[in-house]
């Protein structure tokens, strides 16, 4: 008679999160960008694929920075790196008047003479997925990177 023997559910690996929040100046960018990379280098995200979010991230700090806080404020990143995935999201203050920029389902490039205006189209270009949300009376850029895709893309 054969036993049966229970075997204990493998637990999921851990998700790694980093979460920093930093003045909203150009002067934070430097270091948002060499804290997600020395991240992304720990979880082993292959070279490529985490240049392609840092790249993402600055576009939406810079777009926090300039377009979404005010004097004095900050902004908050946030990267969530599981062993197929990560999530990397981008939070502002807002800025009195401002509105939450609207998403369409592929962002418009400006005319080639603007030297503006291509954050939103570079992230969506890079992320496996991109939402713009209002958070309180700022905004929250949220994106999605699949390691498949990214090394894919590599």
């Amino acid at each position: 008679m054969a036993a049966l023997t229970l075997i204990p559910p493998t637990p999921a690996p851990p998700e790694l999160v980093c979460a920093v929040r930093v003045p909203a100046t150009m002067h934070s960018l430097p270091f948002v960008r060499c804290a997600l990379a020395a991240m992304l280098e720990r979880e082993a995200w292959p070279g490529e694929s985490g240049s392609r979010m840092v790249l993402a991230a600055s576009e939406a700090v810079t777009n926090a920075i300039e377009h979404g806080s005010a004097d004095h404020a900050n902004v908050v990143v946030e990267l969530t790196v599981a062993i197929d995935r990560a999530h990397l999201s981008v939070t502002d203050t807002g800025r009195p008047g401002a509105l939450c920029p609207v998403l369409d389902a592929a962002p418009t490039p400006p005319p080639p003479t603007s030297v503006r205006g291509r954050g939103l189209v570079i992230m969506f270009g890079l992320a496996d997925g991109l939402d713009v949300e209002p958070v309180g009376s700022g905004t929250r850029v949220s994106m999605e990177f699949r390691r498949d895709s990214c090394a894919a893309a590599a």
